[in-house]
């Protein structure tokens, strides 16, 4: 269906990362003109390699690497390890090959493809496992934030395979529910994005193939029921613009968006199940500034003005100052006078990834969760 497309793509990413070159780094990946989806996968990939080499490490050592400065600086070490990360020519390229088909499939079927990934190795899985594994992915924001709102308030130990991907199903029909027509085609601008490129031309039209199984992955039969007349009248490709015009008309025909579960088997497609085999369960999360081709810095307050006031418990500031901050409570106080300042969650999240950074806390470690479902309830009082 996008034979010739990603091929195109291959090439002109080829071409923008290691050219004629025997070796590449990842700085140099991150800085290339290839599409965003790609980098984040290259990212993950070599921050999960280097968090299991430090942990291999690290379980015979007597060194302390528990030392507040040893952890600073452990910290700048292992950003100069990842950007500077090279691989050798015929090993990129195999990656190149497989990263993009697997970007793909998400797009195109992100609920079959994060649940055929996830359980490639093993019938059950943890959340701390879903939780990195979502690291390797960046379209589709929403999806990672549901799932991570659901694990930080549930306390389910593990999910079987259908477990998953009914939760996965039940949560994404909830938020597409409410979602207009013009909303939900939005959803699907990394969709037409990725296939824009390299043009980049903003009119870029998708075939009705593609969004037919795109639908199908969400199980919206009113939407599939619209694809198919379109293509009764000859229809073959629909533009972004369109596709808004199009799917407003259904949901005024037939209401709200609808899920139902479609007895649909996608067949595998390319290297979904070759890059799954070497997808690390464990990667160490990237920096917030997924793309900079720098040591991260110290989280900024955005100057704007101050729109809610973080009231933070005592045994929870104690606790978040001794475990995150390292006993600095000023360091503790101007944090969270910069997290005041933020207008979202969304930029909160990305301050809050900071801070962890810069301290070596494991975001999934007890400690993390707790200060980040603390400021999660804040910002929802006063959205």
């Amino acid at each position: 269906m996008f034979e010739q497309e990603t091929e195109h793509i291959l090439e002109i990413a080829r071409q923008r990362t290691i050219g004629n070159a025997e070796a590449i780094t990842v700085k140099d990946i991150l800085a290339a003109d290839v599409p965003s989806p790609v980098k984040t996968f290259f990212r993950a990939d070599i921050e999960a390699l280097l968090l299991d080499e430090f942990q291999q490490h690290r379980k015979k050592s007597r060194f302390n690497f528990r030392h507040p400065e040893v952890q600073s600086l452990q910290n700048q070490i292992n950003s100069i390890l990842v950007l500077n990360f090279t691989f050798e020519r015929v090993e990129f390229l195999n990656r190149l090959n497989d990263t993009v088909h697997l970007v793909i499939n998400y797009l195109v079927r992100p609920q079959w493809t994060l649940t055929s990934v996830l359980f490639e190795h093993e019938p059950s899985t943890s959340p701390l496992s879903l939780l990195r594994l979502l690291r390797y992915f960046g379209p589709y924001e929403y999806v990672k934030d549901l799932l991570v709102r659901y694990v930080q308030e549930k306390t389910a130990a593990e999910f079987t395979k259908e477990e998953f991907a009914f939760l996965l199903w039940r949560l994404d029909a909830e938020y597409l529910r409410r979602k207009s027509g013009d909303e939900l085609a939005r959803i699907l601008f990394p969709l037409y994005e990725f296939f824009d490129y390299p043009k980049r031309s903003g009119n870029k039209s998708l075939p009705i193939k593609a969004l037919v199984r795109y639908f199908e992955d969400k199980g919206l039969a009113s939407v599939l029921s619209m694809l198919e007349g379109a293509t009764v009248q000859g229809k073959e490709e629909i533009s972004h613009r369109e596709l808004g015009e199009l799917l407003e008309n259904v949901r005024r025909t037939n209401g709200a968006f609808e899920a139902v579960k479609l007895d649909v088997v996608p067949q595998p497609d390319n290297a979904v199940e070759a890059v799954a085999s070497t997808v690390n369960p464990n990667p160490l999360p990237p920096s917030p500034a997924e793309f900079a081709q720098q040591v991260p810095r110290a989280p900024v307050a955005v100057q704007v003005p101050s729109t809610r006031v973080l009231e933070i418990n005592d045994g929870d500031r104690k606790r978040f100052t001794r475990r995150i901050f390292r006993q600095d409570e000023a360091a503790f106080a101007s944090a969270i006078g910069a997290l005041e300042h933020t207008p979202s969650w969304k930029e909160a999240s990305k301050v809050i990834d900071e801070i962890f950074i810069q301290n070596v806390i494991d975001p999934y470690s007890s400690d993390a969760l707790r200060f980040i479902e603390t400021l999660f309830k804040q910002f929802q009082k006063t959205r």
